[in-house]
């Protein structure tokens, strides 16, 4: 009887470490395509109206379609729940009227072009006043512009990186807006950081230029930790 119980008891700890080694390779492959866990589930338990998992965010948007946003610039679209901008020179904004927050962007894809771009503190979409982050492989570097009155200036931080030529490959993209410091990161590294206090506080959006294509899976904006 002893070793009926012992033997049980090793086959529910056996049971539980290939549960833990699934759920473990589950959340890597999702990071090899880009996407953040912790956002999906926390874009879940708030569709369910799960408040006690379900942190404070600002926006989400999983692209069902394109109600949240302004265009005004370009070729975009959704595609089976994702967003694909592309090609040309291409903007889409979303109003918020918060300082600080944290950008996510899930399975950020460039399938062709130089580059896309992060819009945030955005005032006055048809002429921009605001930043980007870019992601501009074109360019040889990841950098942060200013925008003043629909103009782009030359950056004020880069960050240049060799064989970052990623075309096809999802990446998740996280932009730290918080004073005047902009911190980004692509996959968890952080890439860039740049200072500017031109702009307190405003919207985002996404930019494409020239023959760019991107896809996006899903973006959330919640309050710096």
């Amino acid at each position: 009887m002893k070793q009926n119980t012992a033997s049980k008891g090793q086959g529910l700890i056996e049971y539980i470490l290939i549960i833990l080694l699934i759920v473990i390779g589950t959340i890597e492959i999702l990071g090899l395509f880009g996407i953040n866990l912790g956002n999906t589930f926390t874009r879940v338990a708030c569709s369910l109206n799960i408040q006690s998992a379900c942190k404070k965010i600002y926006f989400a948007d999983t692209f069902d379609n394109l109600d949240a946003w302004k265009i005004i610039k370009g070729n975009w679209k959704v595609v089976n729940g994702q967003l694909w901008g592309g090609t040309g020179e291409g903007r889409i904004f979303h109003d918020l009227s918060e300082s600080d927050y944290v950008i996510n962007l899930d399975a950020a894809t460039l399938l062709q072009g130089n580059g896309y771009g992060v819009y945030f503190r955005v005032s006055n979409p048809e002429k921009v006043n605001g930043y980007t982050f870019q992601y501009d492989p074109g360019y040889g570097a990841f950098i942060l512009r200013k925008w003043v009155n629909g103009y782009e200036l030359s950056p004020f931080a880069v960050a240049r990186v060799k064989n970052y030529d990623w075309h096809g490959e999802p990446h998740a993209i996280k932009l730290v807006v918080q004073g005047d410091t902009f911190t980004a990161y692509v996959d968890g590294t952080q890439v860039l950081q740049g200072r500017d206090s031109t702009y307190a506080s405003g919207g985002i959006g996404l930019r494409t230029w020239d023959n760019t294509r991107v896809g996006f899976d899903a973006v959330t904006v919640e309050p710096v930790p």
